[in-house]
C-alpha cells in the first residue's frame, strides 16, 4: 500500500508541475498572434447606423472603414485618408449656383460640394453575400427559411465571395440613414438629415412609401421584405464612377471632414443588405447588427455569450504603420515600427469581465494583454497602486507593465431628464422655475472635487467639470472666465465650490426645505439610474447617495445592465442618470450637440439624453455649427454655455484623463479617444507571451508535498493495523488431526 500511495501522489506532483495554472485560452492560443483583451457590457450594435456606443467601437471600427482616420500619433488631432486617394477640400456655391472663391462666409453658401477619390483594390472581407456560381448568379440571395436550418453565422454557409469597395456603397450607406426599414435606429440621421442635401426628403418619401405599403397590405409578421435602396432618387451623394464619390453639404458645415472619419459613413454593399432581409434570418440572429460586412483589417468569426473573436481580414490591404508623431513618442518607442505593415495581429479574443476584479486578476496572471480596449480609465487603478505603493504594485512593477496617460476631450455628467415631472421642464413656468432651482441646488451640493479624489482609479487627474465642452477643444475657457458661477466662485486664484447654505437656499425656493416636499409634507425621494452593477461599483452609488442626503433628500438607486440602461434611457424612463461622452471629432459641437433639442433622445432617436430643448440654445447651436474657429465662434460658445449653465442642463461632473494599461509584451500601445481602430496599430510577442505567462501561473507544489505528508502520516497507522491483523491470521496454529481422529 505505500508503494501504491507514493505512486499516486508522485503521479500528481508531476501533472501539476507540467501545469501552466488556469488558462482561460488554449495553449496554441497563448503562443499564437493573438491579441487578448476583455470588455465590461455586450455590445449591442454592430449596424453602422446604429452603433454609437463606446463598447462597440472595438467591432465596428476593426470592420468597416470610413473614408478618413485620424493620425494615430499626432496631437492635435490630424485627418489622413483611410480608403480615401486625398484629403477633402471642398468647393462652395452661391444660391444662384455660381462657385464662390476661396473661404467664403457661411451666410454666402448655399451648397458646399466634396468629390473624393476612393484608393482602388480596397476588398471586402469574405461573406456569403457575395458568393455566385459560375453563371454570376448570386447563390444565397433567394433562400427560404428551411435552408437556414442550423446555420447561425456566415460562416455556416458553405461558400463565401468577395469584391472591391465601390463609391456606390458609400452612397448606399447614407441613403440606409433615411430607411424606416431599418432593424436597428438610425441614431445620427437627426442631425446628418439637417446638412446632407436631399437626406429629409428622401427619409419623408421612404415614410410615405411605407405607410402606402401597410395600409395596402398590413403585416402580420415581423419580417418585412427588402426595399432597394440603389434606385431611390437621392441629390445629396453620387457615384460618378467605381472610385469617385461626390457629396452635397446644405450651406457651408467645416465639421464635415470630420463626419467622414466616422463609421456612420461607413460604406455598407447593397448584397449584404439583401442577404440578411431574408425570411428567417433574424430567427437566426443573422443581420447587419450582429455580423457586419466591411473592408477593415478583421472580422468577426465567432460570439459566444462571454466572448466574442474577430480574425484577420484575409483580403485586407495592409496600411503601413506611421513614422511620425508628436515629441516623446521615438523615445517610448512609439516609431519603433515605423513603415511595417498592418494589421500585426491574426486574431483578437475579447472577453467579457463585467467586474473589475476578475478582469485584474486575468491581467495580472498575464491572460489579458490589454484590459477594456475600449475604455480610457482602465490604468488609473494601477497607476494608483504605483503612486501609493499599494496593491499589487510590486508585481506591477516586475512584470514590466506599461500605464501610458494622456489627457483627450472627454466628460462625465449626471443628466437631468428634462420630461421628467419633478427634475425637468415642468407643466407650467412656475413649475419650470422650482425644477430648476432643485437642479442647482443638486449641482452645488455635489462634491465632485472629492469624487475625483477619492475615486482616482477611475478618472485618474480630473478636472472638475464646469460645462459641457471640455479642455483640449476649441470654445473651452480655463481660469475665472471658464467657471460655473452657479456652483463654484474664483477664491485666490482658484475654482472653490459654493457653500452648501446656497445649495440649501435653493432647495427651499424649490418648495423642498430640508429636503421636505411642502406640498405632501412627505420626503422628496429621487431616482438614480445607473449602469452600474456589482460591488466594484457599489462606492460610487453609495457616493452618490451621500451627496443628496447632504440636502436631506433621499435617492434611490435603480442599477441595471448597460443594455437595458440604453433602453430606459430611449424611452425616457429614467429621472436622473450617469452619463459620460467621448469625443468622436475634436470639435466643441460633438459635445454641444449632446443638448441640441432636435437630437433629443425620446422624441427624435438622437443622443440628446436628458431630452434638453431651449430654442434660444438651438439657435446658437446651428450658427455655431457652420462657423470656422475664430472670435465670432468663441463669442457665440459663449453665450451657448451661458444658457445650458442657466438651466442646470447636467450636472457637469468631472473631465477626466485618459490611461492604458498594456503588457510588456504589447507594443504601440497608447491611449486614444477619438482614434477608434486602436487594434489596427497593436503589435504583441507571442513567445515572450507564452515564456513569461508560464512563469507567473507556475503550480507553487509545496502545498501538495504537505499534503502527501499529513495523508501517509494519516495513513500509516491504518496501514500498521492491517498488517498486524494480516500477520495475526497468517500465523494461526495448526490443527492437530492426528488429535481429532483419535
Amino acid at each position: 500500500m505505500p508503494r501504491r500511495l507514493a505512486l499516486a501522489l508522485g503521479t500528481s506532483l508531476l501533472l501539476l508541475a507540467g501545469c501552466t495554472g488556469n488558462a482561460p485560452y488554449p495553449e496554441s492560443w497563448i503562443r499564437s498572434n493573438t491579441l487578448f483583451t476583455t470588455f465590461q457590457e455586450r455590445p449591442k450594435y454592430f449596424d453602422p447606423i446604429s452603433s454609437y456606443s463606446t463598447n462597440e467601437t472595438p467591432w465596428t471600427y476593426g470592420v468597416f472603414e470610413p473614408l478618413y482616420q485620424y493620425h494615430y500619433l499626432k496631437r492635435p488631432y490630424t485627418l489622413e485618408p483611410k480608403t480615401a486617394l486625398d484629403l477633402p477640400v471642398p468647393r462652395y456655391f452661391a444660391k444662384d449656383g455660381s462657385e464662390l472663391a476661396g473661404d467664403p462666409p457661411a451666410s454666402e453658401v448655399a451648397e458646399s460640394l466634396y468629390v473624393i477619390h476612393l484608393k482602388p483594390g480596397v476588398m471586402y472581407a469574405p461573406h456569403p453575400a457575395f458568393a455566385r456560381d459560375a453563371a454570376g448568379n448570386y447563390l444565397y440571395h433567394s433562400l427560404t427559411p428551411d435552408q437556414l436550418t442550423g446555420k447561425y453565422s456566415p460562416w455556416d454557409f458553405e461558400q463565401t465571395g468577395t469584391r472591391e469597395l465601390t463609391a456606390a456603397d458609400y452612397v448606399y450607406g447614407i441613403k440606409r440613414h433615411a430607411s424606416p426599414w431599418n432593424a436597428t435606429p438610425a441614431r445620427f440621421y437627426p442631425v446628418i438629415a439637417q446638412f446632407v442635401v436631399g437626406l429629409r426628403d428622401l427619409g419623408n418619401k421612404l415614410r410615405e412609401q411605407q405607410a402606402a405599403e401597410d395600409k395596402a397590405n398590413p403585416r402580420t409578421e415581423r419580417w418585412q421584405p427588402w426595399h432597394d435602396l440603389r434606385d431611390a432618387p437621392f441629390t445629396g451623394a453620387r457615384a460618378i464612377d467605381d472610385h469617385t464619390l461626390e457629396l452635397r453639404i446644405v450651406g457651408k458645415y467645416p465639421q464635415t471632414r470630420y463626419w467622414l472619419a466616422m463609421t456612420f459613413f461607413a460604406p455598407v454593399p447593397w448584397e449584404a443588405e439583401r442577404f440578411y432581409a431574408q425570411r428567417g434570418m433574424a430567427e437566426h440572429s443573422l443581420s447587419l447588427n450582429t455580423w457586419p460586412v466591411g473592408t477593415g483589417p478583421f472580422m468577426i468569426e465567432s460570439q459566444r455569450p462571454n466572448q466574442n473573436v474577430m480574425v484577420r481580414n484575409p483580403n485586407y490591404r495592409g496600411e503601413l504603420y506611421p513614422c511620425e508623431g508628436k515629441p516623446g513618442d521615438k523615445e517610448a518607442g512609439l516609431l519603433d515600427d515605423c513603415g511595417k505593415r498592418m494589421p500585426f495581429v491574426d486574431r483578437v479574443v475579447s472577453t467579457n469581465e463585467r467586474e473589475r476584479e476578475p478582469g485584474n486578476t486575468r491581467f495580472i496572471q498575464g491572460y489579458a494583454d490589454v484590459l477594456d480596449i475600449d475604455r480610457s480609465d482602465r490604468g488609473f487603478e494601477f497607476q494608483r497602486q504605483m503612486m501609493e505603493k499599494s496593491g499589487q504594485w510590486e508585481t506591477l512593477r516586475d512584470h514590466g507593465v506599461k500605464l501610458p496617460s494622456s489627457f483627450d476631450p472627454t466628460v462625465w455628467y449626471l443628466g437631468f431628464n428634462m420630461l421628467d415631472p419633478v427634475v425637468g421642464d415642468g407643466s407650467n413656468p412656475a413649475q419650470a422655475e422650482r425644477n430648476r432651482k432643485l437642479r442647482l441646488a443638486l449641482s452645488i451640493s455635489t462634491n465632485w472635487e472629492e469624487h475625483a479624489s477619492v475615486f482616482f482609479d477611475i478618472y485618474g487627474d480630473a478636472r472638475t467639470g464646469m460645462g459641457p465642452v471640455p479642455p483640449g477643444l476649441f470654445g473651452y475657457r480655463d481660469g475665472e472666465a471658464g467657471i460655473d458661477p452657479h456652483t463654484h466662485v474664483w477664491v485666490n486664484g482658484a475654482a472653490q465650490r459654493r457653500p452648501l447654505e446656497d445649495a440649501k437656499k435653493l432647495l427651499a425656493e424649490a418648495g423642498y426645505p430640508n429636503g421636505i416636499d411642502t406640498k405632501t409634507g412627505r420626503p422628496l425621494v429621487l431616482y438614480y439610474d445607473s449602469s452600474g452593477v456589482g460591488p466594484g461599483f457599489q462606492a460610487r452609488l453609495d457616493w452618490q447617495v451621500k451627496q443628496a442626503a447632504r440636502l436631506g433628500i433621499q435617492m434611490e438607486v435603480r442599477p441595471t445592465d448597460y443594455n437595458r440602461y440604453q433602453d430606459r434611457i430611449r424611452q425616457g424612463q429614467v429621472q436622473i442618470f450617469w452619463r459620460g461622452w467621448n469625443a468622436d471629432y475634436p470639435d466643441p459641437e460633438n459635445f454641444l450637440f449632446l443638448l441640441y433639442g432636435p437630437n433629443g433622445k425620446v422624441k427624435h432617436e438622437g443622443d440628446n439624453d436628458t431630452n434638453y430643448a431651449n430654442p434660444a440654445f438651438d439657435r446658437l447651436f446651428e450658427q455655431m455649427s457652420t462657423m470656422t474657429d475664430g472670435p465670432e465662434k468663441q463669442a457665440v460658445i459663449d453665450r451657448m454655455v451661458t444658457l445650458v449653465r442657466d438651466d442646470a442642463a447636467w450636472m457637469w461632473g468631472l473631465w477626466p484623463a485618459s490611461s492604458g494599461n498594456y503588457q510588456t509584451w504589447v507594443y504601440n500601445g497608447f491611449p486614444t479617444i477619438i482614434n477608434r481602430n486602436t487594434l489596427l496599430y497593436l503589435r504583441v510577442d507571442p513567445a515572450l507571451r507564452a515564456r513569461l505567462v508560464t512563469e507567473w501561473n507556475r503550480p507553487e507544489l509545496w502545498p501538495l508535498a504537505v499534503l502527501a505528508l499529513l495523508l501517509a502520516l494519516l495513513a500509516w497507522p491504518a496501514w500498521a493495523v492491517f498488517k498486524r491483523r494480516e500477520n495475526a491470521t497468517g500465523r494461526q496454529p495448526a490443527v492437530d488431526i492426528s488429535a481429532l481422529r483419535g
